[in-house]
């Protein structure tokens, strides 16, 4: 038997089969045939179509027929946006990495929290993090977290620490949110965050927003060092170059400040 069967969940395999069946066609599929062409019972059919027609994945014609829903659309929208900034950022972020000599983050905001999406590391760089593609960082201990979150509003900054908290991480974390509030009010005017050892001591990240052509933001990018290698006195002319990279990207997605 092939191990990876005895890991899958029945109903969802029946459900996804479905979906497939629906989207293969070109027009819509009624309760019998999609059941023939999925040799599936009709009562386990039904409740199966009708939470998906409950979620919007499938729609139901005046005949009674299946088709996909628009819900698809905007997952599907989602996915293929996501992917999009990171191969539009990518090359940039590589640019970085080399100028800088540092690890080049790329981040968006998901549920309250920074998520990486792309890691570039610099080939010049003895220094290897252990970060990963799809790690979460609370938007308080992070350069990307900090940049993305100096663009919210009060309101929308409220709701998350108000569901996340400021939880302290090293001795220099920010625990305060009239604080944070006023950290992030200098990363907007300088156009870059800083994070100094407030999510891990003896690093340092330095995190700038990306914008797209209606202004929005929609990611971040940031570098990440070791404090050695990034000395106080480098921040701003780093801060600047993370800055640059951030408005470069930026304009390549048709922003225009």
């Amino acid at each position: 038997m092939d191990a990876s069967k005895k890991y899958t969940v029945p109903s969802l395999e029946k459900t996804l089969l479905i979906i497939e069946t629906i989207a293969a066609h070109e027009t819509p599929l009624g309760v019998s045939e999609l059941c023939k062409l999925v040799s599936m019972p009709k009562t386990s059919a039904f409740f199966i179509l009708n939470t998906l027609e409950q979620r919007q994945y499938i729609t139901k014609t005046d005949e009674g027929k299946y088709s996909l829903g628009t819900r698809f659309i905007s997952l599907g929208q989602s996915v293929l946006d996501k992917l999009d900034i990171r191969q539009q950022a990518k090359p940039f972020m590589e640019e970085l990495a080399q100028e800088t000599k540092f690890t080049v983050h790329l981040a968006i905001l998901d549920h309250g929290e920074a998520v990486y999406l792309e890691k570039v590391e610099s080939p010049a760089s003895f220094v290897k993090f252990n970060t990963y593609i799809g790690q979460r960082w609370p938007l308080h201990v992070s350069g990307v977290g900090k940049a993305l979150a100096s663009h919210l509003s009060d309101e929308e900054l409220e709701h998350i620490i108000g569901q996340t908290g400021l939880a302290l991480k090293t001795e220099n974390t920010v625990t305060s949110l009239k604080e944070f509030k006023a950290i992030l009010a200098s990363a907007r005017e300088q156009g870059y965050a800083v994070e100094d050892e407030e999510g891990e001591i003896g690093i340092r990240c330095i995190g700038s927003s990306i914008f797209d052509h209606n202004g929005k933001q929609i990611a971040a990018i940031s570098i990440t060092a070791i404090r050695n290698e990034l000395p106080v006195q480098d921040i701003p002319v780093i801060g600047a170059k993370v800055k640059e990279t951030a408005m470069k990207i930026s304009t390549h997605l048709g922003h225009n400040p």
